[in-house]
């Protein structure tokens, strides 16, 4: 009996490794490879603006521009905060349809480690990526974001898989 466990148990961390079993697939890569391009190191593992990402098999994440807004005629900032506008594109690149979330899949954190806070503008932006996207598609839009003025420097996570550990970070400035 021992020995067929061990067997069984053998067999099973031998298949969990062929097929990544509990590997988190929420550390990108860089897609776009040309050398100007290059912007991570092996220790810092961050992105700029503009890189194309691939996110384990599922997604293609771009942060293609940053700006900020004092807000609109419904919405303003509290004292002292600013809103940081990040135009992002999620493209599907498994062969399933997928589901994306601004609000779980995104998080931005200000260099002082505080969270930045999700708003809602209604003018001047595009609306967040969030809904099924088809295998191979693509979702443009922009995540908005409320965080002390003061902070000008900040990261962009991306987690394709919540409940699974790593992430994809793009360092934001503006």
């Amino acid at each position: 009996m021992k020995k067929r466990l061990a067997l069984i148990f053998g067999f099973a961390i031998i298949l969990c490794s062929l097929i990544a079993c509990g590997e988190s697939n929420n550390t990108g890569t860089l897609a776009n490879t040309t050398p100007q391009t290059q912007s991570t190191s092996a220790a810092a593992a961050h992105f700029k603006v503009g890189d194309v990402v691939k996110v384990g098999g599922t997604w293609q994440v771009t942060v293609n521009s940053v700006k900020t807004s004092q807000g609109d005629d419904i919405s303003q900032p509290a004292a002292g905060n600013i809103y940081v506008v990040i135009d992002v594109t999620v493209k599907n690149i498994s062969s399933k349809e997928q589901d994306i979330s601004s609000l779980l899949n995104f998080t931005y954190k200000a260099a002082d480690g505080t969270q930045g806070q999700t708003a809602i503008l209604t003018t001047g932006v595009s609306p967040a990526p969030d809904g099924k996207i088809e295998a191979g598609d693509l979702d443009k839009g922009d995540l908005v974001y409320e965080v002390p003025a003061a902070q000008k420097k900040g990261t962009l996570s991306f987690q394709a898989d919540i409940i699974s550990d790593g992430e994809t970070v793009w360092d934001i400035s503006f």
